[in-house]
């Protein structure tokens, strides 16, 4: 460390000032470029990610709007009642009618004609192996897609459909074409199947099982499926079954686990040795996984391009400052005895000594410019102070105007005991209560908390309000002691208590009367909430309203505060949860709510 310091001090005067010039300037811009060309990758990556979610999103909405389709088309297969007693007819073993019971149920399945959206066959199975197929491909009953299965009960479609009491979707499966000629190519297909029944002999089991077959490419259009310059979109199952891919001949294929998705995506031809990234999104009504793959370099090339620019250009920056540093140097060791000259006059004591500018050569022009610098750097250093003293009154005006949760709730207690020095006692706990209800609401309002919390809270929450319109009603809150452990949604039902208060109770001069009980049903998994008042009550429209599903999480302008709690429940708790609103316009109004209980399959 000693010699390099030395030889430091010994060195001329052009390598000290290269030298920090790369240590001071050099490193640091190299540095930020090298940070900055990472960090916007890695933004713009994130953005695109985000953006492919999105995509993927509206790919599986527009998917499961498609299966709609198909599941309402095989649902009115499923109560044709023609269709359920030519079944049954098949199923007596008997010649007599047997023919004209197949060809009926033949006649139904053709007037169920979708072809235009995809469906290329339906099949009804019956429970002792007779099948009636109808072809839409192929116009024909006898030359349909399940023509070399004997028994169709061995198909996958009625295997998985076994045992399931609702609609089963089964992955892709391929089937070959034009058999017998030279050009045999195959098609993949998915299924939809449903279990009939005789309603009026249900403990028998199903009597049949209704299958439609519908074209994977049904599923490439909507996913736009196949190469780009960008990447593709594909469809798998979560046990990693294909269920559409851009090429056909891996619809119905399942993914090796020891293979990753950028791997598959190589091997299946797409994207040979580029760097791929993947974003998935896992549809919660399907199950299926959502795949987009696309070429990462292909995507940030503009983003690559400006990197370089920008490099290029410091680059440039930093050759043109050591050129400009190296004619200054030679500049400055030229002049530099004339300079000297001046300095020894100064050091001789005569302190009124300026360096006297005879000519215009190259001394001259350094202390004309050093007398400019002077007066500039004068003026810079009184504007940066001017900066950092309005930058910091900014900062201090800043931090007196903030009003954090902590200062409010120290106010409210400073007022509080203020109260309580002056004997409000009533005021004293109306502040209490307040800040107790503000620092529940500001703390994680979407957390998750136990119904005594909740039973805490509304106790106080209804006790303002009661205080607030001068006890114009009184109110009561039950709570089973198996429902107190259970755990809830904060804040899920103030919009109610206050929908009761403000537009049902305030008005009345007395008499008005709050009920909220909180139970639990006897297999433990539901939460039963029920919230009554004796107030005005609510119109037979706005009832009919609110008690739709699909009309009370809609926006629609007339309360903000039930449209957004119906939302929530709807969010937080999907299908399982239930509310009905029963009210008398003059009498009251009773809301019960069903929600299940956290910690079970709830979502």
């Amino acid at each position: 460390m000693k010699k390099l310091k030395e030889r430091y001090n010994n060195a001329r005067f052009r390598t000290k000032l290269l030298l920090i010039f790369g240590v001071t300037s050099l490193l640091p811009l190299l540095i930020i470029l090298i940070i900055s060309s990472r960090l916007n990758t890695r933004n713009m990556t994130a953005k695109v990610d985000e953006l492919m979610l999105m995509n993927l999103k509206q790919i599986a909405e527009r998917v499961n709007l498609n299966l709609e389709v198909y599941t309402n088309v095989l649902y009115q297969i499923y109560q044709d009642e023609e269709i359920t007693e030519n079944i049954k007819v098949l199923l007596e073993d008997s010649d007599t009618g047997y023919a004209a019971a197949y060809n009926r149920i033949n006649d139904r399945l053709k007037q169920y004609n979708t072809t235009e959206s995809g469906v290329r066959c339906t099949s009804v199975i019956c429970a002792d192996g007779t099948s009636v197929v109808y072809d839409f491909g192929t116009g024909s009953s006898i030359d349909h897609l399940w023509k070399n299965y004997k028994d169709l009960r061995m198909t996958e479609p009625y295997q998985e459909a076994e045992g399931q009491p609702g609609m089963v979707i089964t992955s892709t499966m391929a089937f070959k074409e034009r058999e017998g000629s030279r050009q045999e190519w195959f098609r993949h297909y998915f299924h939809i199947a449903k279990r009939v029944f005789d309603l009026e002999n249900l403990e028998a089991g199903s009597i049949a099982t209704i299958v439609m077959s519908v074209d994977v490419e049904a599923l490439n259009r909507i996913c736009n499926a196949g190469e780009t310059e960008t990447g593709i979109n594909f469809i798998m199952d979560p046990d990693g079954r294909c269920i559409s891919y851009p090429d056909e001949d891996f619809s119905g294929l399942k993914k090796k686990d020891s293979l990753s998705i950028e791997e598959f995506v190589n091997l299946s031809g797409f994207m040979e040795n580029r760097d791929i990234s993947v974003t998935s999104y896992e549809d919660p009504v399907t199950g299926w996984i959502f795949y987009n793959a696309y070429d990462r370099e292909y995507i940030l090339r503009d983003v690559a391009r400006s990197q370089r620019l920008y490099i290029a250009i410091g680059v440039l920056a930093i050759l043109a400052s050591a050129a400009a540093i190296l004619g200054l140097v030679r500049q400055i060791n030229r002049s530099v005895d004339e300079v000297m000259c001046g300095i020894r006059r100064v050091q001789g004591g005569d302190m009124d000594t300026q360096v006297r500018v005879v000519c215009r050569d190259e001394i001259g022009r350094i202390a004309e410019n050093f007398n400019q610098m002077t007066v500039q750097v004068k003026n810079l250093i009184k504007e940066v102070k001017s900066a950092t003293d309005r930058q910091k009154n900014a900062e201090i005006r800043a931090l007196e105007a903030q009003i954090n949760p902590h200062f409010l709730y120290n106010t409210l207690d400073s007022i509080n005991w203020m109260a309580i020095e002056k004997e409000e006692y009533e005021i004293s706990r109306m502040i209490r209560n307040l800040g107790i209800i503000l620092r529940y609401s500001v703390d994680k309002s979407n957390s998750i908390v136990e119904i005594r919390m909740v039973e805490e809270w509304l106790e106080r929450y209804i006790s303002l309000h009661q205080m607030r319109f001068e006890h114009v009603f009184s109110y009561q809150i039950h709570v089973e002691e198996a429902a107190r452990d259970k755990k809830i949604h904060k804040l899920l039902l103030q919009p109610f208590v206050e929908n009761a208060v403000l537009h049902g109770l305030k008005d009345k001069e007395g008499g008005g009367l709050l009920y909220v009980d909180i139970g639990l049903s006897e297999d433990g998994e539901t939460l039963h909430i029920i919230i009554e008042d004796n107030g005005k009550g609510m119109s037979r429209e706005l009832q009919e309203h609110y008690n739709d599903p699909e009309k009370a999480v809609a926006d629609d302008g007339r309360s903000i505060g039930l449209h957004n709690v119906f939302s929530r429940i709807r969010m937080y708790y999907g299908e399982r949860a239930s509310w009905n609103i029963k009210s008398i316009e003059g009498m009251g109004m009773v809301i019960t709510i069903k929600v299940p209980v956290i910690g079970q399959e709830t979502v």
